[in-house]
């Protein structure tokens, strides 16, 4: 939650000094991540400043994208977008040499591939060309209705993202229970599922980029979101046996739903850019990804709460609600 909303200070900290944002960021998630290291006892304040420094990374390097390249924004975010993929898949395997190095040497891993970034990317950030930005003019921005579309477009794609997490370990546990194999198989499947997503969103989200470099971003942010609830209902029919090809199809299913929901990301943050002046997208783009990566964290507890409802059912509902507010996001001017 702290990486979440930690994104509206860092987005306002950036309008003025981006460069010492993202700096202070790394800084603090390679102090987070040493403090973890070497004090095991104090792990869970580790992660906590670990969070707040990564907080800062999403407002300000998706603001500085969309400054440097004004004629390619959609396809520069789509391939900033293929890095935090490339992560995804890396840290685990990266966490896996833990048996070599220890836990404590995994984490200083991490620490000093922070510093290491931290140090290439000094004096690569240009200064804000403009006057400093009025917090009064970026609430106004918030409240015009193309805005207001794409935030709701934005936070519901990241509430149903973080159901379908969320949901797809227990509807693997229930099918390979079904199966008469044990739930400690489970997680394996589960692993495999979420890493298909993630590098499926790989070629999806450059796709996505040149999408919206042809189509715009409009089309795109609906389009997508209209692949993420195709491919929740194949994944959620091969679990439940209502389609059949069990996890064959539930493996379709979740490639189809990482390729569109990663390929929606830069969609989505391309028409915030285009509908923003420069001097404030920080700050907007900070409360952008406050709700969307703050609010998802309530998804465990929405699914929680209706228990008595077939766990598949909330997420294709999750998945289906984000569909109308693309639309709106697509149609307003």
């Amino acid at each position: 939650m702290v990486y979440g909303f930690g994104a509206f200070p860092a987005g306002w900290l950036a309008v003025k000094h981006p460069s010492e944002t993202l700096a202070g960021g790394l800084a603090l998630a390679a102090i987070g991540l040493g403090l973890a290291a070497t004090s095991p006892e104090r792990t869970g304040p580790a992660l906590v400043i670990t969070g707040a420094g990564l907080a800062a990374y999403h407002p300000t390097g998706i603001a500085v994208l969309a400054e440097i390249y004004p004629d390619g924004t959609g396809r520069a975010l789509a391939r900033n977008g293929v890095g935090g993929n490339v992560g995804q898949v890396a840290g685990p395997l990266l966490a896996a040499t833990w048996p070599w190095v220890g836990p404590q040497g995994v984490l200083w891993v991490f620490a000093a591939a922070a510093v290491a970034t931290l140090l290439l990317g000094l004096g690569t950030i240009p200064a804000p060309a403009g006057p400093p930005v009025r917090g009064r003019s970026v609430l106004l921005a918030l409240l015009t209705l193309p805005v207001i579309a794409l935030e709701t477009a934005s936070a519901l794609n990241g509430f149903a993202f973080r159901a379908v997490m969320v949901i797809t370990p227990l509807e693997v546990e229930d099918f390979l229970t079904s199966l008469g194999t044990t739930a400690e198989n489970a997680a394996p499947t589960v692993a495999l599922l979420i890493a298909v997503a993630t590098i499926a969103g790989i070629p999806g989200t450059l796709a996505a980029g040149r999408a919206i470099e042809r189509n715009g971003a409009g089309p795109v942010i609906f389009v997508t979101a209209l692949g993420v609830l195709t491919g929740v209902l194949l994944l959620a029919g091969g679990l439940t046996g209502a389609l059949p090809g069990d996890l064959w199809l539930a493996t379709v299913g979740m490639a189809i739903f990482g390729a569109f929901s990663y390929g929606s990301q830069p969609a989505l943050n391309t028409r915030l850019a285009d509908l923003t002046d420069a001097d404030g997208r920080a700050m907007l783009f900070g409360v952008t990804f406050a709700l969307r990566f703050g609010l998802s964290f309530g998804a465990p507890l929405l699914v929680l709460a209706l228990v008595q409802w077939q766990a598949t059912h909330v997420m294709a509902a999750l998945c289906a609600l984000v569909v109308l507010p693309s639309l709106w996001a697509w149609k307003q001017r």
